[in-house]
């Protein structure tokens, strides 16, 4: 049973060709969810007061050991509703990369910190950051084409919008091949070097335009 639990954690954290988790820590914590919870059943099988106190063990561990909380980056901006698609409206000229996610996903928590990275080290008057709660914007989930079941899988999704319209989205898996979202991958697949060139070319034009005047 504990190697059949213990196959089942690493399949869960491979695809064909790809890995699911973004991090060798998010691979580890998926290897020892399931060992405990094979060595849970085990202990259920030989004594249950065993795996009683096993379990709250467990508990307690989790209490004190914790994953530490990652701080959010002030330059991200978060939508709910209709507050995306208002905001694209109103600001064209902004190019936007908005990261769809759920609080209950572990490869959104995963992707937190590279997202909160690239937010730091990009943002600009012209190309800004965002995130959307798929569970408080399901409207905006349904435009956009992005399944918010825990069977496909597409949490987290990364969305590109220029002029306020969708350029560009990497999803964590589609069409049953798992994307892996590291800061290179990101870099690379969503152009954000040359989005951010961009920005700061449409910076120069709009300082050109508001001398002229």
């Amino acid at each position: 049973l504990l190697d059949f639990l213990l196959f089942k954690a690493v399949v869960s954290t491979q695809s064909t060709g790809n890995r699911r988790c973004v991090s060798i820590e998010s691979y580890l914590s998926t290897l020892f969810m399931f060992a405990k919870a094979g060595s849970c059943v085990l202990f259920y099988k030989s004594d249950i007061k065993v795996a009683g106190w096993y379990l709250l063990l467990c508990i307690v561990l989790i209490i004190i050991l914790r994953t530490p909380a990652f701080e959010e980056s002030p330059e991200i901006k978060y939508f709910v509703e209709s507050g995306l698609q208002e905001q694209l409206n109103s600001d064209t000229d902004t190019t936007w990369l908005v990261e769809f996610y759920t609080a209950f996903s572990p490869h959104c928590n995963s992707v937190k910190p590279i997202f909160g990275a690239l937010s730091r080290e990009y943002t600009h008057t012209y190309m800004k950051f965002g995130k959307c709660d798929v569970l408080r914007s399901k409207v905006a989930c349904e435009e956009y084409g992005i399944s918010t079941s825990a069977i496909k899988a597409e949490l987290p999704a990364i969305v590109v919008f220029e002029g306020g319209k969708l350029v560009r989205m990497v999803k964590q898996t589609n069409g049953g091949n798992t994307y892996v979202m590291s800061h290179e991958n990101l870099v690379r697949d969503l152009g954000i070097h040359e989005l951010y060139d961009e920005a700061l070319k449409k910076e120069k034009t709009k300082k050109k335009e508001k001398k002229i005047e």
